[in-house]
């Protein structure tokens, strides 16, 4: 009689801090957690929190052959759940009837995440349910205020955006992407938050963080973040998630100034943020929420949020001022505040108990390093 490995989830996208947070949540559960990349060595796959790993072929690139993959892990493994955790979920949703019925995937519909995913289409759906949103151009014409934000309508990670400081810069980015969906707003003041909103049946619920340090200087990609209390933001995160009927986790992303009070949503990410961390270490957590949710209905007791909560990527802070010297764009403050680790009460990518995962991950960014020329894998 074969042994029936023992396998409660499957993790895919699993080479990044964001895959890493999800196993180490649910693994403090009791679950069994195997993960799934393009990468065999990465900062889950070489985590003591590991069941096992294996690698499938790129989704992007030969997305038959990696759901053929899937398919067969899965009925191997025979896990409960399977949770994509990026733009994967995407590809994986569209084959849907082709996974076993009883296997529990908690994302909404793949046409759903595509054009909630698009900066364009969420931008105007926010407008029709008066979400305030930043000026949107129609084209560099209208543009009489610089810099402006342009940027890919499909994207992550601050990848496809930019801010041109005059109209020969901007004319220039739509010659760049006149092959691509693009759309050009006002830059507007204020900082960065996220809220991550898990909705799943009738439950709703959210945790807001804001920004303290980001990889590039315009916004994007967190290094380190703070938990906040930001009614207003949460409200109209509920609103736009309403209108479409969301299912699963997805964050979004917004610029607010809390002394004016000033609004602006910006995107919608229809999968787990970058900053997850922050929401978990706080005692919101999203990867358990949303298992205990889809596979047995029940909420988790004390959702509480700590409010103040601060977490460090410690290798995104790193990447943060080498591309700040690269540029010559570093300050005293930057620096001081990336070489710090007092205050915080959690890491993205460490824990004393586990000090290989960092390793994998080190390991995966100096192979995306050497093979892409750039520290954004």
């Amino acid at each position: 009689m074969l042994h029936q490995i023992h396998c409660d989830v499957i993790i895919t996208y699993s080479w990044n801090r964001v895959g890493y947070n999800i196993l180490r949540s649910l693994c403090a559960h009791g679950c069994k957690v195997w993960v799934a990349d393009t990468s065999k060595i990465n900062i889950c796959s070489v985590s003591k929190y590991c069941a096992g790993s294996f690698v499938y072929p790129d989704p992007f690139t030969s997305r038959d052959q990696f759901i053929e993959c899937l398919k067969r892990k899965i009925e191997e493994l025979r896990p409960k759940v399977l949770l994509p955790t990026h733009d994967e979920s995407q590809i994986i949703m569209a084959h849907r009837d082709e996974f076993p019925k009883d296997l529990i995937i908690p994302y909404s519909s793949a046409q759903l995440l595509k054009i909630i995913s698009d900066k364009s289409w969420a931008t105007e759906l926010a407008l029709s349910l008066k979400i305030p949103v930043p000026t949107v151009y129609h084209s560099s014409q209208q543009v009489d205020h610089f810099p402006c934000v342009f940027k890919t309508v499909i994207g992550n990670s601050a990848k496809g955006v930019f801010f041109p400081k005059n109209q020969e810069e901007l004319q220039s980015l739509e010659r760049s992407y006149s092959e691509s969906k693009t759309l050009i707003q006002e830059m507007v003041d204020g900082y960065d938050y996220s809220v991550d909103c898990v909705r799943w049946g009738s439950f709703f619920g959210t945790s807001t963080y804001r920004a303290l340090v980001t990889k590039t200087s315009g916004g994007g990609t967190s290094t380190q973040r703070v938990m906040v209390h930001c009614p207003i933001l949460e409200k109209y995160s509920k609103i736009l998630l309403d209108a479409v009927d969301y299912q699963g986790v997805c964050g979004l992303d917004y610029k607010y100034d809390d002394i004016s009070g000033k609004v602006a949503f910006i995107e919608v990410n229809a999968r787990f943020t970058g900053g997850i961390a922050t929401p978990i270490a706080a005692g919101f957590d999203i990867p358990w929420i949303l298992y205990s949710l889809s596979t047995t209905g029940e909420i988790p007791n004390d959702l509480q949020v700590r409010i103040g909560t601060k977490t460090k990527w410690i290798l995104g802070d790193i990447i943060t001022l080498v591309g700040r010297i690269a540029t010559a764009s570093f300050n005293r403050a930057e620096w001081k505040s990336a070489l710090s680790f007092r205050g915080f009460d959690a890491y993205d990518d460490f824990r004393s108990d586990d000090k290989r995962a960092i390793l994998g991950e080190m390991w995966y960014y100096l192979n995306k390093l050497i093979k892409n020329r750039r520290l954004n894998p």
